[in-house]
C-alpha cells in the first residue's frame, strides 16, 4: 500500500508529483499541503495539521467535501509532516512519498530527511522528493534507474557505512567504508547505465539523486 503525504514546503513546479501520484492508494495532506493538492486538482484522502498555515480558503474548499480531517493544537510535539506519516503507518503504508518535505526551513528539510531513517526501521519504504531531488535512506540494497548521467550522492547517515558496492557507476566502488566524519568520496557520481546497484553491509546510507 502506497501513500503519498504533501507537507508545506514551496514545490515550484508540480509535473514531478504526476509520475508518483500515479499508483498511490493514500494522499495525506498536512495543513498547508493541501494547497499542493488543490494545484494538482486532487482530493486528499486526509487532512491533518493545526492549520496555522493554510489559506482559509483552501482549508473552507475541502471542509466542504467532507473529507476526514485530524486538527491538532498549534502548541503540540509533532511537526505537521510528522502527524501526516503517523497517521499513514496507522493505515498500514509499506512505501511512503513525501511532497513539500525540502524548503527554506533546514530544520524542517533535516526532520523530513531523519523521518526517513525511521520508516525504514517500521519496514517502510520512503523517499523525500522534490522537483530536483529525490532522497532515500537504505540499508541493504537498491537499484537504482534513471538517464546515463544522472547525478547520484551516496552519504552516510551512521558514524560508519561498511561495505559499499556501487555498480553501474562512472566512480564504482567495492566493498568501500564511508564515515560520518569526512569521507564524502561518493558525492555527486553519475549514472554510467539506465540501471545501477548499491549495496551496503552494515549502517545507513542516504541515496540521493539530484539534478541541477
Amino acid at each position: 500500500m502506497k501513500a503519498v503525504i504533501f507537507g508545506g514546503a514551496p514545490i515550484r513546479a508540480y509535473d514531478f508529483c504526476k509520475e508518483y501520484l500515479k499508483d498511490t492508494d493514500v494522499v495525506i495532506c498536512c495543513d498547508a499541503g493541501m494547497g499542493h493538492a488543490k494545484a494538482l486538482e486532487i482530493d486528499p484522502d486526509y487532512i491533518v495539521g493545526d492549520f496555522d498555515s493554510v489559506s482559509a480558503d483552501v482549508l473552507e474548499y475541502y471542509k466542504g467535501k467532507n473529507i476526514p480531517i485530524r486538527q491538532f493544537p498549534t502548541r503540540k510535539d509533532e511537526t505537521d509532516m510528522e502527524l501526516g506519516i503517523f497517521l499513514a503507518l496507522e493505515l498500514g503504508v509499506t512505501d511512503v512519498v513525501l511532497f513539500g518535505g525540502i524548503g527554506d526551513r533546514f530544520d524542517h528539510t533535516l526532520a523530513n530527511a531523519h523521518y526517513l531513517l525511521s520508516l525504514l526501521k517500521k519496514g517502510v519504504r520512503a523517499r523525500l522528493v522534490d522537483d530536483k531531488n529525490c532522497v532515500e535512506v537504505i540499508d541493504s540494497h537498491l537499484t537504482v534507474e534513471g538517464k546515463v548521467g544522472d547525478l547520484v550522492s551516496t552519504l552516510p547517515l551512521s558514524m560508519e557505512v561498511t561495505g559499499i558496492t556501487l555498480k553501474g557507476f562512472s566512480y564504482p566502488l567495492t566493498d568501500a567504508t564511508l564515515t560520518l566524519d569526512g569521507d564524502y568520496i561518493a558525492v555527486s557520481n553519475v549514472l554510467a547505465e539506465e540501471k545501477a546497484t548499491i549495496d551496503i553491509k552494515t549502517g545507513y546510507l542516504y541515496v540521493i539523486k539530484s539534478r541541477d
